[in-house]
């Protein structure tokens, strides 16, 4: 958890001193078809099919896992779907600057993009949802700087493939987290909830 406060801050304070383009620029520098096909793959693993797959298969295991899990995907899911609907319904993704030729980045081809509701990044908000999850059953620090790596590769892949800036991808991580953080303590009031 204290290396996720840390490496939080560290961007926060890159996304407030530096501006937006720049860093997406910065980010989006070198691009290869090995980058493009491993981050257009991995970013799947933010998508919400993925979530409720993962939360079936642990339902299978462990019905109480299960129900945790997909209780912290649809509660940050729809948090995040608020978000970007109604409270920040004016935040553009890169496509529409793109497109617009403010901003000069690679398209990855084959990738369907969106260019508005960009904040927060949904993707990031269900990866960092799961891991967190996870890292609850499985208090170990190994585990949990896996998951980490794994949910910030996630993050980065949006960024990567131009469908979200700095800002709305460390938007979701945080209510990711956050989230799955709240709802634990909640479901732990039972204490034979999770095992």
């Amino acid at each position: 958890m204290l290396s996720f406060i840390f490496v939080w801050l560290l961007l926060l304070i890159c996304t407030i001193s530096i501006p937006k383009f720049e860093i997406h620029q910065a980010l989006n520098r070198y691009h290869d078809y090995v980058l493009d096909f491993v981050f257009s793959t991995l970013t799947f693993l933010g998508d919400g099919i993925f979530a409720v797959l993962v939360s079936f298969i642990f339902f299978f295991f462990d019905k109480k896992k299960g129900v945790f899990i997909l209780s912290t995907f649809l509660i940050s899911s729809l948090l995040a779907q608020l978000l970007k609907n109604f409270v920040f319904d004016d935040f553009m993704r890169p496509y529409h600057y793109i497109q617009s030729g403010v901003l000069h980045v690679p398209i990855v081809s084959g990738i369907k993009m969106h260019a508005s509701h960009s904040f927060p990044s949904g993707h990031t908000t269900t990866i960092f949802a799961l891991t967190a999850a996870f890292s609850l059953f499985y208090q170990s620090k190994k585990i949990g700087a896996s998951l980490f790596v794994i949910a910030f590769f996630v993050g980065f892949s949006r960024i990567y493939l131009s469908q979200h800036f700095l800002e709305d991808t460390l938007a979701g991580s945080i209510l990711g987290v956050t989230t799955s953080f709240v709802i634990h303590p909640i479901l732990m009031k039972n204490r034979s909830f999770i095992k």
